[in-house]
């Protein structure tokens, strides 16, 4: 019999694990109860905010006795911030969440009973290792400007004076904001401004270095955010690619062309897809800069060229690395990747749900997976990056 609960009540429970998006888990009765900011061997008290059929939420009031994977969270705003789920939890036991998590999450998702989960690549550094940041804004009446960032519940910004994830830079750049905010210096119809630790070229762009190379990124853009982990991310690609002098290489979503660059110098020819008019161009430039005379970029969503570029001119492709947004990819351009019947695939990802969510698609089209090599890419956080690697099955297998 379940036991009866009410919303404000006050229970004692132990946490057993944590799950996928940083909560602690215990059970009542045949209930899952979910508490932020807890961790394996927990003894706490919590208050019941939510009550679901099969779960409830809860938040922490006190803590018994604590685990022994318990460390002292670094920032004074640990708990109120939204920005870090594990700052609490010692990091050599984030590793091994994380690396459970990615297990679990194909098992559940992507329907593999033994996922091929490599051991955890940790991060060299596991604060101020962030390359940009954003600050958020908002306006509260005659009390000005709020420079900071979102909180837990995602609904308000809270004051924040700086910010431990990120580069010295950009916390040196975040306080000379903040005083352009009590100057009013800073355009009323802004609701968020983008803080790199590279060298800014303009305002519209900024310069970051991969493996001694220079990229030009658009300022609102995307970019691999751990600036001490991205060249072994890019090796591992590249490794997996396993791209030979005569190989053509499909690079889906390919922002400012980080990994076609690379592997330009691996393959015949290498062809990149990016919706984002600003990515795309500035990754022609990268590409162009570094000589890079092999590679063609298309703007378009994936989808659409694949099938207007690729299928349509019967185009052979023997490598597709697919870097998606969070959401994952597009139906259709999964769709059409396997028509395309590349020998491999190289799926990266900083969400493993929608990750292992197409990879199942990818598996029922004659695919397996060889590998999933997770990255510690967001240390203090629920976030983990995943280089998954498939083949196409040969004949009879």
């Amino acid at each position: 019999m379940d036991m009866d609960l009410a919303v404000g009540q006050r229970i004692e429970c132990r946490i057993t694990t944590v799950a996928f998006g940083g909560s602690g888990i215990a059970r009542l009765d045949n209930r899952v109860l979910f508490v932020p900011f807890t961790v394996d061997d927990d003894i706490v008290v919590v208050e019941i905010t939510a009550i679901k059929k099969n779960y409830c939420q809860a938040k922490l009031k006190e803590i018994v006795s604590p685990s022994p994977h318990r460390v002292a969270p670094r920032c004074p705003y640990y708990s109120f911030c939204g920005g870090c789920q594990y700052q609490h939890v010692e990091y050599d036991y984030q590793l091994l969440i994380k690396e459970k998590q990615v297990k679990e999450t194909f098992q559940r998702i992507g329907k593999i009973s033994s996922p091929p989960v490599k051991p955890i690549i940790p991060s060299p550094q596991v604060f101020n290792y962030r390359g940009k940041a954003e600050v958020h804004l908002s306006r509260s009446g005659n009390k000005g400007v709020t420079a900071g960032f979102v909180n837990v519940d995602g609904d308000t910004v809270i004051d924040v004076e700086r910010c431990d994830l990120v580069d010295e830079i950009i916390n040196q750049q975040y306080a000379k904001l903040r005083e352009r905010l009590v100057s009013h210096r800073v355009p009323v119809q802004k609701t968020r401004i983008t803080l790199w630790a590279g060298q800014a070229i303009s305002p519209a762009q900024v310069a970051k270095a991969v493996k001694g190379k220079m990229f030009i990124v658009p300022s609102e853009g995307f970019f691999q955010t751990n600036s001490f982990l991205i060249d072994r991310l890019v090796d591992c690609v590249i490794d997996e690619a396993q791209c030979g002098p005569s190989d053509t290489v499909l690079d889906c979503y390919c922002g400012s062309g980080l990994f076609s660059l690379f592997l330009a110098s691996c393959a015949q020819e290498v062809i990149g897809i990016e919706e984002n008019r600003k990515s795309s161009l500035a990754a022609r430039l990268n590409l162009q800069t570094h000589g890079c005379s092999n590679v063609r970029i298309y703007e378009g969503r994936a989808e659409k060229i694949i099938s207007a570029q690729l299928l349509r001119k019967n185009i052979p492709v023997d490598t597709v690395i697919l870097d998606p947004p969070r959401i994952g990819c597009n139906q259709r351009a999964l769709s059409d990747i396997m028509e395309l019947k590349p020998r491999r695939i190289v799926y990266l990802s900083c969400n493993p749900a929608t990750q292992a969510r197409d990879i199942f698609s990818l598996l029922k089209g004659n695919y397996s997976l060889e590998s999933l090599q997770p990255f510690d890419m967001f240390p203090q956080t629920k976030h983990v990056e995943v280089v998954a690697s498939l083949k196409l099955k040969e004949e009879g297998e």
